[in-house]
């Protein structure tokens, strides 16, 4: 007794086109699978290949081992980019703290304070011009 390709939801026809066509499985695969006819598959595919389906071209199905795969490669690239980050605080700690050395050793061999704000010097002939 064959099943009915009918009283499959959409979404399970546009699998099984989806994978016929991209070379995963085989009409005799998914005849097994479904119980469908290898005609009415033939068929089916034939009445949908041509068609624009918008969720053939804008949702790609993604298998549970491709998410896995996805969410393995992004949770390896946060975790060199957690890294490089880690690595970059680090080098800008010691810059700083190589800046204190040098501002210390700035002011007790030359008193020269870096952190002092310095005054603006007035120039001598412009200390007698005011506006009258």
């Amino acid at each position: 007794m064959e099943l009915r390709n009918i009283g499959l939801p959409r979404k399970v026809k546009e699998r099984m086109i989806l994978e016929y066509l991209g070379g995963v499985k085989t009409a005799r695969m998914l005849s097994e699978e479904s119980g469908m006819s290898l005609n009415a598959i033939s068929k089916m595919v034939s009445r949908y290949k041509d068609r624009f389906l918008p969720t053939f071209e804008q949702q790609p199905i993604i298998t549970p081992a491709m998410k896995e795969k996805s969410k393995t490669v992004s949770e390896n690239n946060l975790m060199r980019e957690v890294s490089e980050l880690r690595r970059q605080l680090n080098e800008a700690r010691l810059k700083i703290e190589g800046y204190e050395i040098m501002g210390d050793i700035l002011e007790e061999q030359y008193g020269i304070d870096l952190l002092k704000k310095s005054v603006a010097k007035q120039s001598p002939s412009s200390g007698s011009d005011t506006q009258k």
